[in-house]
């Protein structure tokens, strides 16, 4: 059974656990290279969700997301006010709008947040030990984590997270405290390439990665050092 669960982030609807598995293995394999470690394929999972995000035209569902829409719209740019008309300028219409998809989805279907966790969920076995999340990933991933203090996941590994932000920060599962996060269950390590550690703690190990031009791409996370030392160091403590 899968000893690195990898749970994707948003925008992936057009894809499938089987595609994303044979983008992000390799990745994997070229982190763990640096550090002279080799994994079988059995040994990474891909946590995917991305069909639920995916439209069914001409479906009730779909009708139903399209009434919704204007009202999260005009709930976002309250919120967000400048912010969000400066996104969807250097976003383009396009990505702003599949940005507005998703969480329209979120807001509307009562039930999305629980199916998303049980994704997770079904991945996660008594051979875990790394939980590798990318952007709405890791806040998925978080809460999934803070709730199941049973599971064996050594380390909690973010790439491109938005878990500091805000918005996502105060929305959390389950709600911060005072400023700080639940700590994310059985985990010992949180390993990230973004600051963290104001809200979840000094535990939180931080790196700097370069993607080059493919700033928010999971494969440059997935092949650096730094990743890879956070995953070798997870299956060795485990060991």
């Amino acid at each position: 059974m899968a000893r690195i669960v990898i749970v994707h982030g948003a925008f992936n609807e057009l894809w499938g656990p089987n595609e994303l598995k044979a983008r992000w293995l390799p990745a994997v394999r070229d982190g763990l290279w640096h550090h002279g470690v080799e994994i079988e394929a059995d040994d990474v999972a891909v946590c995917f969700y991305g069909d639920l995000f995916r439209h069914h035209p001409g479906s009730d569902e779909d009708r139903k997301l399209e009434q919704s829409r204007a009202g999260v719209a005009d709930m976002l740019s309250e919120m967000g006010g400048d912010d969000v008309a400066k996104l969807s300028q250097v976003a383009g219409e396009a990505t702003f709008d599949r940005t507005l998809d998703l969480a329209t989805a979120m807001l509307a279907e009562n039930d999305l947040h629980a199916r998303l966790r049980a994704r997770i969920e079904g991945e996660i076995t008594d051979d875990t030990r790394v939980l590798v999340a990318h952007s709405l990933g890791t806040v998925l991933s978080y809460s999934a984590l803070a709730l199941h203090d049973d599971w064996p996941v050594h380390t909690f590994v973010t790439l491109g997270s938005p878990l500091a932000v805000p918005m996502i920060f105060n929305s959390l599962e389950p709600t911060p405290v005072d400023g700080q996060a639940v700590w994310p269950g059985s985990v010992n390590d949180v390993a990230c390439e973004t600051r963290l550690t104001d809200h979840f703690g000094p535990r939180v190990e931080e790196f700097v990665i370069d993607n080059g031009h493919r700033a928010h791409a999971p494969e440059p996370y997935l092949n650096s050092r730094p990743t890879g030392a956070a995953i070798v160091a997870a299956l060795s403590a485990s060991a």
